[in-house]
């Protein structure tokens, strides 16, 4: 317990009374990544089939049938109710695929380059554990080059409130 209350009365002795106060400590999130300076990423070529279905209840009907012949390939799938009121639905349903070709690119990055990139991703992620009251203090940004594979260390300091209220116990 870092704060309590009490009250001392001449006739009543030690009452133990809630205590308000504000409790900062400073906390640290820290993450590491790692990425290859070299390596291939995924490019989309613009070449794309797409492929219709209309569901009622569990019977199907595509329009046309059969898978592209990409050999490397995205899907993404859309689907729609049919809907009368704000709430209702038919049981029919409209489904859209969507097939995008992709082909592999060699990619090649310098120190820098890779730095910001695990930098941004890491942010991101450290973001989302921080709450958006809390103040950052500090960053600490530790890289490390061992061989074609670069360590980004993300440390934020955070000023955090870690005061809670406790129910008092007699």
């Amino acid at each position: 317990m870092i704060v309590g209350g009490w009250i001392e009365g001449k006739y009543t002795g030690t009452r133990y009374v809630h205590a308000k106060a504000e409790i900062e400590a400073k906390v640290w999130y820290s993450q590491k990544e790692t990425m290859n300076l070299s390596g291939e990423i995924e490019e989309e070529t613009g070449n794309e089939k797409i492929n219709y279905e209309i569901r009622l209840n569990n019977f199907k009907i595509n329009f046309p049938k059969g898978v592209p012949y990409f050999q490397n390939y995205d899907t993404i799938n859309e689907s729609k109710k049919l809907k009368i009121f704000s709430n209702f639905y038919f049981p029919i349903e409209f489904t859209k695929t969507t097939y995008k070709e992709l082909t592999k690119k060699p990619v090649t990055y310098t120190e820098e380059e890779a730095k910001e990139i695990l930098t941004n991703k890491i942010e991101k992620e450290l973001r989302k554990q921080i709450l958006e009251e809390e103040k950052i203090v500090n960053t600490h940004i530790n890289s490390k080059l061992e061989g074609t594979t670069l360590e980004v260390e993300l440390i934020y300091e955070v000023l955090e409130n870690i005061g809670t209220n406790e129910k008092i116990l007699f």
